[in-house]
């Protein structure tokens, strides 16, 4: 299993409580209640050791969900959405409950880049908003022997 492979089986199940809906992998539609999981960067090098080294894996979760310009609550319910997966995040973090990347991998933390999710634009022919979260997995990683 890559790392992708493992990032993206961690988030399905916590997509499906939240939205009912798949996750998407690299690719963010302009539909409601879509959830996407899209790779900044991975096994960028932070520090270097002798046949190791700590590494960053980022990625942004973009969520789509249908605004309003009337007075009701529904754009603040969607931040709230956004909020509450921040929240879970952190929640496992502070549990250590991480994806299982491959075996010469530890995974030191994952965190949220920022205190609140990103009104990333809106898509006002389709009534729709998106909402990005942009995080990190921190983790040390051992070579292996070829």
């Amino acid at each position: 299993m890559t790392k992708h492979d493992a990032m993206k089986a961690y988030f399905e199940p916590k997509i499906g409580e939240l939205v009912g809906d798949l996750l998407n992998f690299n690719f963010s539609p302009e539909s409601e209640d879509a959830v996407s999981f899209i790779t900044n960067y991975s096994d960028k090098v932070r520090k270097s050791y002798i046949r190791a080294a700590e590494k960053e894996y980022g990625f942004t979760i973009v969520i789509t969900k249908t605004y309003s310009t009337y007075g009701d609550d529904l754009n603040l319910e969607a931040m709230n959405l956004a909020q509450a997966f921040m929240d879970w995040i952190s929640s496992q973090n502070r549990k250590r409950i991480y994806p299982e990347f491959p075996d010469n991998c530890q995974i030191k933390k994952m965190e949220c880049l920022q205190n609140m999710p990103n009104l990333a634009g809106i898509y006002a022919e389709r009534g729709l908003a998106r909402y990005m979260i942009q995080c990190r997995l921190i983790y040390f990683e051992k070579e292996t022997g070829a």
